[in-house]
């Protein structure tokens, strides 16, 4: 689950901090407290990793929303499992503790799936 979630947060973390960078280099430049030529440097500097930055996000964003796709198909194999569990405890195949046990198992599992695809798309969310 947290393979994503690591590089989302920092590459986030790291957008936001160059952004604020980029607004300080503004405001030092308006308040005369920079040359024209230290800050033209400066915001090159900084426009290229804000660039660079966005189009990790894009990639983050991409593998992310391929996840999704694996976790929903992941969610349709375990919503089989428990309805074939079902069957075979109505139908007498199996005793009432393999039933209890394996639905537990089961729906920890569908938990866990739903659990991260809301994870993801929160943090999707974030970035649109």
């Amino acid at each position: 689950m947290g393979s994503w979630r690591e590089s989302f947060e920092t590459t986030i973390r790291e957008l936001e901090l160059a952004n604020r960078k980029k607004e300080a280099l503004r405001d030092l430049l308006d308040r005369n407290r920079m040359s024209r030529s230290t800050y033209d440097f400066l915001i090159r500097e900084l426009e290229d990793e804000i660039s660079r930055l966005r189009d990790h996000v894009r990639v983050l964003a991409k593998s992310m929303n391929e996840r999704i796709g694996e976790l929903h198909r992941q969610e349709r194999l375990i919503e089989g499992f428990l309805a074939w569990l079902e069957l075979m405890h109505v139908g007498g195949e199996i005793d009432d503790e393999t039933y209890n046990h394996q639905m537990d198992i089961f729906t920890s599992g569908l938990d866990a799936t739903r659990s991260e695809i809301k994870q993801i798309e929160e943090a999707l969310r974030r970035i649109k």
